[in-house]
């Protein structure tokens, strides 16, 4: 059982972050680097799971008032359609769904670009968070579920 100190410096973290969050989209607001010329908060690797060869690169950016994640993918089968996700956890310890992800879709020579945009309320769980895009275009079929590349988000 967490002692009231345990718990206040948990609080006290919840805050920081908080406060680290908003300051930097604050700044973004308020005249901060063209986003052009602004290096991403954020880089991670797409790896290829089950077999798929699916691999590339993620990015997560400041927006305003959310944060922008962007998948680069090659190697998707050409015209196919994947429902992604944003979960907590990591690749190897699986979590729950925290944010449904823009639909990634491959062009005819099997590579795709996605951005979508998360909500700057959302806060990392103490478990992580890790990009997924899984076989199909929804979970109609089992077969749709598994993961076909999965990129863990480093701390920002």
């Amino acid at each position: 059982m967490a002692t009231g100190r345990q718990k206040s410096g948990t609080n006290q973290s919840v805050k920081i972050l908080v406060l680290a969050v908003l300051g930097v989209l604050a700044g973004a607001a308020c005249g901060g680097e063209a986003a052009a010329t602004r290096s991403p908060l954020i880089v991670f690797a797409m790896v290829a799971q089950n077999g798929s060869g699916a691999s590339g690169t993620g990015t997560v950016d400041r927006g305003t008032g959310s944060f922008i994640v962007t998948i680069k993918l090659s190697r998707l089968e050409p015209g196919s359609s994947h429902v992604s996700h944003l979960h907590a956890g990591s690749c190897g310890a699986a979590g729950g769904i925290a944010f449904a992800l823009k639909q990634v879709v491959a062009d005819s020579a099997g590579l795709a670009t996605v951005t979508s945009s998360v909500p700057a309320g959302y806060v990392v769980p103490a478990s992580g968070w890790y990009v997924n895009v899984h076989h199909g275009p929804d979970f109609t079929q089992s077969g749709y579920a598994p993961s076909d590349s999965c990129g863990d988000l480093p701390a920002a």
